[in-house]
């Protein structure tokens, strides 16, 4: 049984739902993905990784002792290279990075060079809330930016902060999509929707020599939802977990009725 909003379902957004429904939401795009890309690309899906120091304020402290130097010995005028002893003078432990495992997202690669040709991001609350997670994850975005790789984010969160966008400012709106093709950078493709709203069918580029594919949300949406069972975990007759604007929040309640009927 399908979700019964017609596009993002806002339940859903609900914490103890959010990150299984998004693991399989992932599986299912890539799915789709790879049922329609052309010979010469595959689909897969990956985990942001970041190393961080056990103390970041470990490395402030100035330590500046070269490994060798030239020094004139006096009398001589003779150069020699004066190099420190091989004895130790003490035994120290290396801070040791942590290893923090972030979202899944997914790649298409081009075969013939195994070159990452577009990333398909779909947020995380870590990426929209004020931390370390949410500075790793712009800083891969920057990356992604600057290394022509097309770049697809799709958020449905309405909870958090926006991520960086240019001017003008896109409009607001509950959910979005976007999509930067590196031939059209800094300019990119925008697609706002609200909880009342179908979700877009995206284009997802490749090469430029080989267009696009269309990935369809609202089929790989269905697919997750009905996998997760969340028909009858989700309690449609108590408000979502992240409130809806007043105007939205009636249209719900009369939405959902209808449904039931």
């Amino acid at each position: 049984m399908p979700s019964p909003f017609p596009g993002m379902d806002p339940y859903l957004e609900h914490p103890a739902f959010w990150s299984g429904f998004h693991s399989t939401l992932i599986v299912y795009l890539r799915s789709a993905l790879s049922r329609d890309l052309p010979p010469g690309y595959y689909a897969d899906v990956e985990q942001h990784v970041w190393l961080e120091e056990e103390d970041p304020d470990e490395g402030r402290t100035p330590f500046a002792v070269p490994d060798a130097y030239i020094a004139e010995r006096h009398g001589s005028g003779v150069a020699v290279a004066t190099l420190p002893s091989t004895v130790e003078s003490a035994e120290i432990s290396l801070p040791k990075p942590a290893k923090r495992h972030g979202t899944k997202f997914i790649k298409i690669v081009d075969q013939p060079g195994n070159r990452i040709i577009t990333v398909i991001e779909v947020l995380s609350p870590s990426n929209k809330d004020t931390g370390q997670d949410r500075d790793n994850y712009i800083s891969k975005r920057n990356e992604y930016l600057s290394t022509r790789t097309n770049l697809v984010e799709i958020d449905l969160l309405r909870d958090g902060a926006r991520l960086p966008f240019g001017r003008p400012h896109p409009p607001l709106a509950d959910y979005y999509s976007l999509v930067s093709r590196v031939q059209r950078f800094p300019k990119a493709s925008f697609w706002a929707f609200s909880v009342r709203d179908p979700m877009p069918r995206l284009p997802i580029p490749l090469k430029p020599e080989h267009g696009d594919v269309v990935l369809d949300l609202r089929t790989a949406f269905d697919r997750a939802y009905d996998d997760g069972g969340y028909a009858t975990r989700i309690d449609y007759t108590a408000p979502p977990a992240v409130g809806l604007r007043a105007a939205d929040a009636g249209w719900a309640v009369e939405w959902l009725t209808t449904k039931s009927c």
